[in-house]
């Protein structure tokens, strides 16, 4: 795709890039007393999503629903906004949320998260299926039963593994290796210098994903031979196959798992937060290390030049990004967690 044909994307993600919030904004609204919160945020471009729940105060749940609205919103704006074969990788990658909403009812159906009612779904019917009403129903099976192909025959699949292993891992993993098959199936079609950025992009967040399988299982200690199928069959700098990723899924403790992974650009992320999680006895540091890792990256992938996919991909993380670090904010707020705790869990180079 030529850069002209990239023009009134651009335009509209350029059109939008005045209303991101800068580490300032973000900070201001850390630092907002509890009860002046409120309006700190409706004083940002998210005061017409938050209009519609009729806030006066916090309440992180609605506060939730109103920026996943929003996401939905970005990224239906970027798809309208394009064509072909781009048009037809975005809308694959928009399948990230349908996904994310059938982990969130299994979860939910598997007691993992929370009750039923506290369930927030991405609206993702303008393009995708409404699944809601599975949340009604009184079990897995009976909403696996309920979700469309190829999800459902995949999650059948997994769900002997699931029964034996009562871990609900094995169910979304079998979602993941189907929405990041047809991720990575659709960006064939893609010009070359696209598909570049794509395996960056796309693989970088798949190795993270594999990371954090690991440690995972290290931290539950699950056997290597179950590890090793949780692993996405995709990556970018991170294989697991090779012999020292091997090793380190082989060590006897977290810390030296890290200690023994090959040099790659998360090595030395992951070792500077071990003191980290040491202190917390929590994988948290290591995730929020790895998040703020992949952050720097897209947002030097969004101001490239030419004008690319990275610009359109990137734009719509940093807005994934922000909405996560908004959404983080106000479960501190109102659970009256200190800006220094806050502070921690945000996804930054600078905070």
């Amino acid at each position: 795709m030529s850069v002209a044909r990239y023009a009134y994307v651009y335009a509209r993600i350029r059109a939008r890039l005045g209303d991101m919030l800068t580490d300032r904004d973000l900070r201001a609204l850390v630092d907002a007393r509890k009860e002046d919160f409120i309006a700190a945020l409706m004083d940002t471009p998210y005061k017409v999503s938050l209009t519609k729940e009729n806030l006066t105060e916090i309440d992180a749940h609605m506060i939730e629903k109103a920026m996943k609205q929003e996401l939905i919103y970005q990224y239906l704006m970027v798809i309208r906004s394009t064509e072909a074969s781009l048009r037809d990788f975005m809308i694959e990658l928009f399948r990230r949320f349908e996904v994310m909403n059938m982990k969130a009812i299994i979860r939910a159906k598997a007691g993992a998260a929370g009750t039923t009612e506290s369930v927030l779904l991405f609206p993702v019917e303008p393009l995708f299926k409404d699944y809601r009403s599975v949340l009604a129903t009184d079990s897995v099976e009976e909403a696996i039963k309920h979700f469309e192909e190829p999800y459902r025959a995949a999650l059948e699949a997994s769900i002997p593994e699931y029964k034996r292993s009562n871990r609900i891992l094995d169910l979304e993993n079998a979602l993941d290796r189907v929405l990041f098959g047809a991720i990575y199936s659709s960006k064939e079609h893609l010009r070359r210098a696209d598909r570049e950025i794509v395996e960056k992009l796309i693989g970088t967040e798949l190795d993270i994903a594999n990371i954090l399988t690991l440690l995972r299982c290290k931290e539950e200690g699950i056997a290597v031979a179950d590890m090793e199928r949780y692993f996405m069959p995709y990556s970018y700098a991170f294989d697991p196959d090779v012999d020292a990723v091997r090793d380190a899924i082989s060590a006897d403790s977290i810390s030296s798992a890290i200690q023994l992974l090959p040099d790659c650009p998360y090595k030395s992320v992951l070792s500077d937060a071990i003191p980290h999680y040491e202190e917390q006895k929590s994988l948290l540091p290591f995730e929020l290390a790895l998040r703020r890792y992949s952050f720097v990256w897209i947002r030097k992938a969004m101001f490239g030049y030419p004008i690319d996919i990275g610009t359109v991909l990137g734009y719509l993380y940093l807005k994934e990004l922000e909405i996560r670090n908004i959404c983080t904010i106000a479960v501190c707020k109102e659970n009256e967690l200190p800006a220094e705790e806050t502070l921690k869990l945000m996804i930054s180079d600078k905070m």
